[in-house]
């Protein structure tokens, strides 16, 4: 999996109207909608939730699952991390002539 990655360390956090801290990570991601499998790159990530630009875009309220590497030097740790998470969009939008949606994190697993 390839990924481009923007430190968390130093790196400048984006808070929302929400409240929630908004953390710039591109990370390489594989979507699974309806029971296809898509490629997507992370923008930021909080803890409820991800910011997605999509090869595809997607519908308000669909569910998505998707897993992602999370390199050791991003989160500091000794190894890189694998996350599974599962949640839905709650927004869809295009912007420079790509679709982008925004997803809530409902679960999520380390593995």
């Amino acid at each position: 999996m390839r990924f481009a990655v923007v430190p968390v360390s130093g790196a400048q956090e984006r808070r929302t109207s929400r409240g929630a801290v908004r953390y710039p990570m591109h990370l390489q991601v594989t979507l699974i909608v309806e029971g296809h499998e898509y490629e997507a790159v992370t923008e930021d990530f909080s803890a409820s939730g991800v910011l997605l630009r999509l090869e595809r875009p997607l519908q308000i309220d669909q569910e998505i699952e998707f897993l992602v590497e999370i390199p050791s030097e991003v989160l500091e740790f000794s190894m890189t991390a694998a996350l599974h998470c599962s949640g839905r969009i709650v927004r869809s939008f295009w912007k420079d002539g790509e679709p982008w949606a925004a997803a809530v994190i409902d679960e999520y697993r380390f593995q």
